[in-house]
Formats: C-alpha cells, structure tokens, sequence
C-alpha cells in the first residue's frame, strides 16, 4: 500500500488552498506548488504535490462526471413528467445521495482514526437526512401545485360550460372529469 502523501496534513484551509489552485491550473505545475508550500512553512515534495493532485483530478473528473449525468437525468426526467420545477433538484438529490454512499464506503477503508471517521459519517448520514427531507418537500409542493392546477382548470369547465347553456349537472359532470386527473 502506497504511504500517504505529506498534503494530507496540511492544514485544512491551506489544503483547500490548494485545491482550488490545483484545479485553476488545470492540474499542472507540481513544481509551483511545492514551491508555494515551502514559502508557506509546508516541505512538500513535488512527486507527494503530483500524487495528490492526480488523485484530485481524478475525483474532480467523477464528479464532473456526475455533474453531467444529473443534468441528463433531469432531462429524461423532464421528458417523463410535466413537472420541470423539481426534476432538477430531484436528480441532484439522487446523485449527491449516491456520492454520500460512496463516501461512507470510503471512510471505512480509509486510515482515519475511528472517531474522526464517526463524525465525517455522522456528517454524511445528516446530509443524506437532508437531501431526503428536501426532495420529499419537492415532491409534495410539486403534488400541491398539480391539484391546485387541476382545481382551477376544473372550475374554469365548470364556469365554461354553464355559461353555455349546460345544465348544472352537465357542467359538474364535467368538472369531476378533469379533476379524474388526480
């Protein structure tokens, strides 16, 4: 098993740091980058910098990756359903859930102490809480907004009909056939 590279303790912020700086160059210029560590007090060495940017890129091509199949998944949901409102989130929802999974597995192969690993999985088991209660949320405004739709387009029948001549009975029996609908 390969060690582990020297990035990973650096301090959060100045890793994060480099992330970003890392994906802005587009992944290249490891000499660079251990060179703005060391000016930062941080003796890196260009192969350990290269090491853990090719497996940032990596992550960052999955999750580019991802990026794409959400927007496709909400297409093809678009294109099933009259409700272009939440298809968005609903699909993001499923793939951040599957990104939580991924990383729940992760942590449990990963050499992180056990109750630094229990609070990053109690952060994920959260998150996955969270996406779940917002696309119930979406679910149910989106239900809501259909049968709101369909009450009105029932009574403007409703009114269409008897301002034509129907009996009342004829225009109720309509009404109650678009609101068969929901």
């Amino acid at each position: 098993m390969p060690r582990r590279s020297k990035v990973y303790d650096l301090p959060a912020e100045l890793r994060d740091e480099l992330n970003s700086r890392l994906v802005s160059s587009g992944f290249q210029g490891y000499e660079q980058m251990a060179t703005w560590l060391e000016e930062r007090g941080f003796k890196v060495s260009r192969s350990s910098v290269q090491r853990y940017g090719q497996d940032l890129q990596e992550e960052f091509e999955l999750a580019m990756g991802d990026v794409r199949k959400t927007t496709e998944l909400a297409r093809a949901m678009t294109a099933e359903q009259e409700d272009e409102s939440g298809v968005l989130i609903d699909a993001t929802a499923r793939i951040v859930q599957d990104q939580l999974l991924r990383i729940s597995i992760a942590m449990r192969t990963a050499e992180t102490e056990p109750e630094e690993a229990a609070k990053h999985l109690s952060k994920v088991t959260r998150a996955l809480a969270d996406i779940g209660r917002v696309s119930l949320g979406q679910k149910k405004w989106a239900r809501e907004v259909r049968k709101e739709a369909l009450e009105e387009a029932a009574q403007r029948v409703e009114d269409a009909a008897l301002s034509k001549g129907l009996t009342a009975e004829d225009a109720k029996f309509w009404r109650e056939q678009v609101l068969m609908g929901m």
